[in-house]
């Protein structure tokens, strides 16, 4: 895990390696109703790896799973996310609403991506 501070206004916990032990472990803290889904897509990547030959599957498992953990370890940002994503796919939600809602989405994963240490 990285040594960023953990505070009460700041991550729950520190940003783990991007493997998979630490990222189920951060999954299994953070958002523990998750864990059967990212058991699964950890099987489904692995199948797909070996099927394929290539190890980018599961680089992208790794990277979906480190950018979801470092948007739920930091509350502000999970709470903003969930919103957006609200918002994004409301029928109420005017046209440039929803696509302002788009860009937030695509702007907090972004910063969030920025967390993930390879």
């Amino acid at each position: 895990m990285s040594t960023q501070p953990v505070g009460i206004d700041g991550p729950l916990i520190p940003m783990p390696a991007a493997t998979r032990e630490a990222l189920r472990e951060a999954v299994r803290h953070l958002k523990p109703l998750n864990l059967t889904q990212f058991d699964r897509e950890l099987g489904e990547a692995f199948d797909q790896a070996v099927q394929t030959g290539s190890i980018g599957w599961m680089r992208s498992f790794l990277l979906k799973w480190a950018t979801f953990v470092a948007v739920e370890r930091v509350p502000e940002r999970a709470a903003a996310l969930r919103e957006a994503e609200r918002i994004s796919t409301d029928p109420a939600s005017g046209e440039d609403e929803a696509r302002a809602a788009r860009l937030e989405i695509a702007r907090i994963l972004r910063l969030a991506e920025q967390d993930v240490a390879w």
